[in-house]
């Protein structure tokens, strides 16, 4: 478990880092700068973007994760692995350019009248669905080589670091909107040369094709494990993405606009979770191979509990500033409120779960973490169509919450029948306690009516009282460590 608190740490710092440029481009360029037709138009491409590129490598994403431990030699260059995917990912994109020029005119000529600046920036997709699948890819492989930060520091800091500054230089006049565009769409583009200058710099770019050829039987796992990926990389997607492009296929690009900075909020709490997955994927696929089914019980146990207290925190000092939050936004923000509510419950269940995905996908039995995956994008799909209709943007944050908490429960149930394995103890109680006393601490503090003391007040006594009984009850044995050697490196610097 070192190696992924260490690695998590680190990720964390970045993705919170990330997340503070996140904060301010929401702040300023969602909130202010630009219209919501325009928020619309960035995140629907990108929504539209991740679904094709997770098709366009063909699974090789989860190929890398699952097999490469089985090609792990750097005396060989691991066996000229990273060949295979870059490969399929390019045959998948040309597969993908041909489905464009089919269906193209039809989808602009069925948003032209009531979202016109998607249908005029489309074409955005041919380039975002290629170079995201090699970043997809070549993220994948550096997770693998334990090198899980780079792919953080590049998507979460960098490439939002790029956007901020884009979006200041559109507000102020410097370029225009389309040339913002481009920046913005473009800048998603370079994550993949991005990432093969990480891999050059550690002297892993092995992209030549390998003089041995691969086994009968290697083969024919891999196109198992790919074709399953690409199912489970798509429900994925569309699980996450499907509910944008219907909000704005049923009430328009102004509403998928509100509805994606709703999203940004409710998100804001699963940094955590992304930060450990992202190293726990590796160390738990090696885990498999050695049979180490003790580490793989540690890890759920502890990525359960560890995320549900950093989830609880963030959910807790968001919603009680909940009100001051949006009272600094534009007033057609204000449906957004209950979006980030069960948007944030929903991304809640999922940390409490910890790495069951993870689990799952990485054993023998990864094929039912696929078929859970389709039965929700069904069940997305369904929610979504019923509920936003009747309840509106608030009728999508429903539907993702019951996804999530779903979905979650179908693997919870499995991994306790196939792997006798469950995360939970006392130690879950005390935090939704301990969260519930912080919570009305913060609340009874009474409004000063100026929004930005009110958010810093009631936000740090939550944090500092959660903080502090979080640690005096012993909670966390790996919060109690990190809070020691932090309460220790302070005293030094003191001194």
């Amino acid at each position: 478990m070192g190696i992924i608190i260490k690695q998590a740490v680190r990720s964390t710092v970045f993705s919170y880092t990330g997340a503070a440029l996140g904060f301010l481009t929401v702040w300023f360029m969602n909130r202010l700068w630009l219209t919501p037709e325009q928020n619309g138009l960035l995140n629907v491409i990108i929504s539209i973007s991740l679904i094709s590129s997770s098709l366009s490598n063909l699974g090789m994403a989860g190929v890398v994760l699952r097999m490469f431990p089985h090609f792990r030699n750097p005396e060989t260059r691991h066996g000229g692995f990273l060949f295979y995917p870059l490969a399929f990912t390019a045959i998948g994109s040309l597969l993908f350019l041909a489905l464009y020029w089919l269906f193209n005119d039809d989808y602009i000529a069925r948003n032209a009248g009531q979202s016109p600046l998607l249908a005029d920036n489309l074409y955005y997709l041919i380039p975002l669905t290629f170079f995201l699948g090699v970043f997809n890819v070549l993220d994948a492989f550096t997770r693998a080589l334990f090198l899980s930060t780079a792919g953080v520091l590049i998507k979460e800091v960098a490439l939002r670091l790029v956007i901020l500054v884009a979006a200041a230089a559109y507000h102020w006049n410097l370029i225009a909107f389309d040339q913002f565009v481009l920046i913005y769409f473009g800048s998603f583009s370079a994550m993949a040369f991005a990432m093969i200058a990480v891999l050059i710099a550690n002297k892993e770019w092995h992209w030549r094709r390998p003089r041995t050829s691969l086994t009968p039987e290697m083969k024919k796992e891999m196109r198992d494990v790919a074709l399953f990926s690409v199912i489970t990389g798509l429900s994925g997607m569309m699980i996450s993405s499907i509910d944008k492009v219907i909000v704005n296929d049923k009430l328009g690009l102004a509403a998928a606009g509100i509805f994606s900075v709703a999203t940004y909020f409710g998100s804001m709490i699963q940094i955590p979770a992304r930060s450990i997955i992202r190293i726990t994927t590796s160390v738990i696929a090696e885990s498999w191979k050695s049979n180490d089914l003790d580490n793989i019980r540690n890890i759920y146990r502890q990525s359960s509990l560890n995320q549900l207290i950093i989830g609880l925190i963030l959910l807790l000092a968001l919603w009680v500033n909940i009100d001051s939050v949006l009272a600094l936004m534009p007033s057609e923000y204000a449906v957004a409120k209950y979006v980030i509510l069960f948007m944030g419950i929903g991304y809640l269940v999922d940390l409490a779960t910890g790495a069951n995905g993870a689990i799952i996908g990485t054993s023998i039995y990864y094929r039912y973490d696929t078929l859970f995956m389709v039965l929700l994008v069904v069940f997305t799909f369904l929610t979504n169509l019923m509920l936003i209709p009747r309840y509106g943007l608030v009728g999508s944050g429903i539907a993702s919450c019951l996804t999530y908490v779903l979905f979650n429960v179908l693997r919870l149930v499995f991994i306790r029948i196939k792997f006798n394995m469950q995360p939970y103890s006392i130690a879950f109680i005390k935090v939704l306690v301990i969260g519930a006393i912080a919570y009305g601490v913060a609340f009874l503090i009474p409004l000063t009516g100026m929004h930005y003391l009110d958010i810093l007040l009631r936000g740090t006594i939550i944090c500092i009282l959660y903080g502090v009984l979080i640690v005096r009850f012993e909670v966390s044995p790996e919060v109690s460590v990190l809070a020691t050697k932090a309460l220790k490196g302070l005293k030094s610097g003191r001194s």
